[in-house]
């Protein structure tokens, strides 16, 4: 890639993996997120009955 400057060249190759790395676990994380949650619009739900503090649940701060 850049000629005659190894240490460029692997300091390039390992920010390449790492930023490769993040992509696909970000995008790993949000599959398996809205596949549990069946969808991303229902953690608006949940907050909102988190918030309200319904079932007793540890939300329940009032």
């Amino acid at each position: 890639m850049f000629n005659g400057n190894r240490i460029l060249n692997i300091l390039v190759a390992i920010f390449a993996v790492i930023g490769l790395v993040t992509v696909l676990g970000a995008a790993g994380m949000t599959a398996a997120h809205s596949s549990m949650m069946h969808g991303m619009r229902s953690c608006g739900q949940a907050m909102h009955l988190w918030q309200n503090g319904r079932d007793g649940g540890s939300g329940d701060v009032r």
